[in-house]
């Protein structure tokens, strides 16, 4: 990468303290005016939205820009102007980033007028609006009665919210972190003060995983979450159905939401037998390498109904899918049900994460499926104790800014394939994401948009 300015470039110095530990000096500094640099490139509303359509051009697969949205919306780069305020280092600075964030949340909600968010997913629903206007009422107070409002709407949303409790019946989406019950649940729980009405949806919410979680009723039937053929994500070559390992789509994502439920106080009927249930499960499919615990992507069943698991799956490391994140849905669990063993486990499998590291060619850059996602998780599990986690945090750093280009619109570009690469401003897949993991990294605090991706 070449250096954005001789202050990023800077040689060697003090370790810069962080929630997670320390970096080198001279490596906080370079990520951070890496991230404000991306912020700056995304002050123009205008831009990003040219910068969204010539976007679209270059993907296979194109996502839909959003104005409410926080995966691909203005929400994103308000969450992400909020933050850049923080690390800027003189007062002009942090003004002229606060007034973009209230820019971009104002138009984010006014956006709702014209798309109205009838979902409340998180990274796409009226979940992740507040999460965004949250961050924004932090910083500014007079945001709070929107806020307010916006919680009654997402709660009603909750109530009103089709849960499928038929078995055979489930799609991931109904209960996952992008847009299903884990997801919008865990951002409930991280709701101060929550009105009665917010406490009832996350209840029902609550009531739905723990649903899932009971052994079915179907014999033939050997967990309720499984994906029937006719209800699979994607093009997978499963006939007969399979069970979703991943941490974005599949039953890690409640597994850890029904344990953060219960480090919020949340307690209801089934729940912890629910809890041991599903972590039963997903313990069992747990196999080894070389290296340590993995664990697969996804588990097939046969024409029977049994299911077909791997007995030496690749390891995909990335917070959507792999053990990386199933690691990190193990450690809310160990905490609810004071397991020390577990949560020893859970750093023992993401240690074995990052001995895999440097067999992988290649990454992305981005949160959900490259380098940005994976030196999140490496904070969170420095943060939790892992010694190796702290000692490799710099190296993940380091080959994230590596993969930064100043002649890019906005330093990096998704590689959604092999071979197409994508400029995208967005937080889930493009620059946002990436920002946002860098200000994390050097942050004085533990930022509380994490929830979004780590259920807490």
């Amino acid at each position: 990468m070449r250096q954005l300015s001789e202050h990023a470039s800077a040689g060697p110095s003090a370790p810069a303290p962080a929630w997670h530990g320390s970096l080198p000096g001279a490596l906080a500094r370079r990520a951070t005016a890496t991230a404000l640099e991306i912020a700056r490139r995304s002050t123009d509303p205008e831009s990003v939205i040219d910068l969204v359509m010539a976007s679209a051009e270059q993907a296979v697969h194109p996502y839909g820009w959003s104005y409410p949205g926080f995966a691909h919306g203005h929400a994103g780069l308000a969450l992400l102007h909020v933050l850049a305020a923080e690390a800027e280092p003189a007062e002009p600075g942090r003004r002229a980033a606060l007034d973009t964030a209230f820019s971009y949340i104002r138009e984010a909600v006014a956006g709702t007028a014209g798309t109205p968010l009838t979902e409340p997913g998180l990274l796409s629903g009226t979940s992740g609006l507040a999460l965004a206007l949250a961050a924004c009422t932090r910083a500014e107070e007079r945001f709070g009665p929107s806020l307010d409002r916006l919680h009654e709407k997402l709660a009603a949303q909750v109530m009103d919210l089709p849960l499928p409790t038929v078995e055979r019946g489930v799609s991931d989406s109904d209960y996952d972190m992008v847009s299903g019950a884990a997801g919008t649940l865990s951002y409930l729980c991280g709701i101060d003060s929550p009105s009665p009405a917010v406490r009832a949806a996350a209840d029902r919410l609550l009531d739905y995983l723990v649903w899932l979680g009971e052994p079915p009723r179907d014999l033939s039937l050997t967990r309720r979450w499984l994906i029937s053929p006719e209800l699979c994500r994607g093009e997978r070559d499963h006939p007969y159905g399979h069970l979703n390992v991943g941490l974005a789509h599949g039953i890690p994502g409640p597994l850890a939401a029904l344990a953060t439920a219960w480090l919020a106080g949340y307690r209801r009927p089934g729940q912890e037998a629910a809890l041991r249930g599903v972590l039963e499960w997903v313990l069992a499919i747990r196999r080894a390498d070389g290296q340590g615990p993995v664990w697969p992507s996804e588990v097939p069943i046969d024409e029977t109904g049994a299911e077909l698991r791997p007995s030496a799956p690749l390891d995909q490391i990335a917070w959507c899918y792999g053990t990386a994140g199933v690691a990190v849905a193990l450690l809310p669990v160990a905490e609810a049900l004071g397991e020390e063993s577990l949560r020893a486990l859970a750093v023992a499998s993401f240690e074995a994460v990052l001995r895999r590291l440097p067999e992988r060619a290649s990454f992305s850059p981005t949160f959900c499926h490259g380098l940005a996602g994976v030196l999140v998780l490496c904070l969170e599990f420095a943060a939790h104790g892992s010694e190796l986690a702290a000692a490799e945090t710099p190296r993940v750093l380091e080959l994230l800014l590596e993969l930064a280009d100043p002649d890019l619109p906005v330093l990096f570009r998704d590689e959604e394939e092999p071979g197409v690469f994508v400029d995208s401003p967005s937080l889930l897949s493009g620059s946002t994401g990436i920002a946002l993991a860098l200000l994390a990294a050097t942050a004085p605090r533990r930022p509380s948009w994490f929830r979004a991706f780590l259920t807490r």
